[in-house]
């Protein structure tokens, strides 16, 4: 009896686990390569994103406790918006790599910011302390937006994969985005042609 308990509940877990593991996995993309198949399911993922109104009515506060709104893309002609968390591998491994875009395109009016997506609204003590580990570690100065409820409330960010990078317009528009990591070159091509698609609608 107690034996059959004890089964089904690891049973339980397990499938838990799996069910986790399958919408919250961390990935590395292509380069930028992709067949016809992921390419129209790409353009129907973006057509559903852009109708979102998770950064138009973007209501949080960074990393440092400033308050966070839509004015953040004003500025710039593209935010390109890095969800990511601190048990993702690639995630973290790039975080060098984007701080490093993030200051060579300043010039041009594209920003990056990081968005992070842990377990809560926000972020608790310990997982504050590892974020401010990891940024140190990688020199990222690069500004980093906490969750609130509202976002989370949101499907945008029921996410498939860590980390998901969303491409932003100047009105909190998501104009386009990409699933997995990324290394600088593949990052910088991708940068040029989303730049390339919003200045041609300007």
């Amino acid at each position: 009896m107690k034996r059959g308990k004890i089964t089904k509940k690891v049973v339980l877990a397990l499938v838990a686990m799996m069910a986790m593991s399958s919408l919250v996995g961390c990935s590395k993309s292509n380069g930028g390569a992709s067949n016809g198949a992921n390419q129209s399911q790409s353009q129907e993922i973006n057509k559903n994103l852009s109708e979102s109104k998770l950064f138009k009515n973007l209501d949080t506060e960074d990393l440092d406790g400033n308050k966070i709104d839509k004015s953040i893309f004003a500025k710039n002609k593209l935010t390109m918006v890095n969800v990511w968390n601190t048990g993702c591998t690639p995630c973290v491994e790039e975080i060098p790599v984007l701080d490093k875009l993030n200051k060579e395109y300043r010039d041009k009016r594209v920003s990056i910011k990081g968005l992070l997506l842990e377990s809560r609204v926000g972020l608790n003590e310990e997982e504050r302390k590892t974020v401010n580990e990891i940024l140190s570690k990688a020199n990222a100065t690069y500004q980093q937006i906490l969750t609130s409820q509202s976002m989370l409330d949101d499907d945008t960010l029921l996410l498939q994969a860590f980390p998901t990078t969303f491409f932003v317009d100047k009105d909190g528009n998501i104009v386009d985005s990409i699933e997995g990591s990324n290394d600088y070159d593949g990052w910088k091509a991708k940068i040029e042609e989303v730049l390339k698609k919003v200045e041609s609608n300007d």
